[in-house]
Formats: structure tokens, C-alpha cells, sequence
């Protein structure tokens, strides 16, 4: 996935936190099922509608779920490959944006000047995730959302720009 330098170790990788996808899950096979109760509607009513047949019906339905199945895929493919990598040398992020888009950004970890953790809202409370800020020497704002773990990921990243900066 990526090329440590000599005498690099991973020690810490992060994903995000598995209610984030979970949440897009259940919204989607919502969505997905929505016109097999329209269907069993129309039927329980014998309403008959003259323009309108059963096979364009389960065509479009068979089409529509097919473009529920995909925008749930994709959304899923978005969770599994955006990732975080601390490294003793760096911080490495890995954001997939999309099918085929994907931008990887990375900073030394010795220019590590502050870390600040945000837990925004009741949820992310009892299931531990949250977010963190990462601000750098040259000013620059680095953030990584949902995950899991964030005040173990912050000591590992302050402890690490501690030895760094005095080694």
C-alpha cells in the first residue's frame, strides 16, 4: 500500500468507525424496498390502472434496485479504502473519493504542533469515535473523521512528534 522509509514502523492504522457505514446500509435497503409495499398496495386495492402494466412495473423496479445496489456499493467502497496510517516517521491519509478518485496526503510527524479531538454528538459518545484535528508547524489543518480510538490515535501521534522532535 505504501513504501516505508528505512526504519519506519506502522503504528497505528485507523478506518472509519463501523457506524458510519452502518448507517448508510440501513438507509439504502430502506430505499431498496420501497416499491415491493407500493406493489402489494396496489395490488391488496385491485386498483387497476389502465396505462400502466405489471412487466414496465418490475422492469423499472428491477432497474431501480439495481441503482440502489450501486450507490450503496460505491458508498461502501468509500468506507473500506479511506484509511489512516501512522507511521514513527509520518502521518499518511488515503482518501477514496468516488470509483476512481483517490487522493493520498502525508506529513512528517515531527511537524506535529497541536492535536485536538472532537466527539460531536451522543452517539459518538457511547460507541468511542470522533474526530481528529491534526495542526501542523506550516499551519495546515489536517483532519480525520469517525474513527474509532481517538484519544489512543492521539497520544501515539504526540508522544511520537515528542520523540521526533528530541532525538
Amino acid at each position: 500500500m505504501i513504501n516505508l522509509h528505512e526504519k519506519e514502523e506502522i503504528l497505528l492504522v485507523m478506518h472509519r468507525h463501523w457506524i458510519v457505514i452502518a448507517e448508510r446500509l440501513v438507509l439504502g435497503l430502506f430505499i431498496l424496498i420501497l416499491p415491493y409495499p407500493a406493489a402489494a398496495l396496489i395490488k391488496s386495492f385491485d386498483i387497476t390502472v389502465q396505462y400502466v402494466s405489471w412487466p414496465f412495473f418490475w422492469f423499472f423496479t428491477v432497474i431501480y434496485s439495481m441503482l440502489i445496489v450501486l450507490f450503496t456499493f460505491l458508498a461502501w467502497l468509500d468506507y473500506y479504502l479511506d484509511v489512516w496510517i501512522i507511521t514513527n516517521e509520518r502521518i499518511v491519509d488515503i482518501e477514496q473519493s468516488g470509483l476512481f478518485k483517490r487522493e493520498i496526503s502525508e506529513f512528517m510527524i515531527n511537524k506535529v504542533q497541536d492535536v485536538t479531538i472532537e466527539i460531536p454528538n451522543m452517539t459518538a459518545t457511547v460507541l468511542k469515535y470522533g474526530n481528529i484535528t491534526i495542526q501542523t508547524a506550516g499551519e495546515r489543518s489536517f483532519s480525520i473523521k469517525q474513527v474509532p480510538g481517538v484519544y489512543k490515535a492521539k497520544e501515539v501521534i504526540l508522544s511520537e512528534a515528542r520523540k521526533q522532535r528530541t532525538a
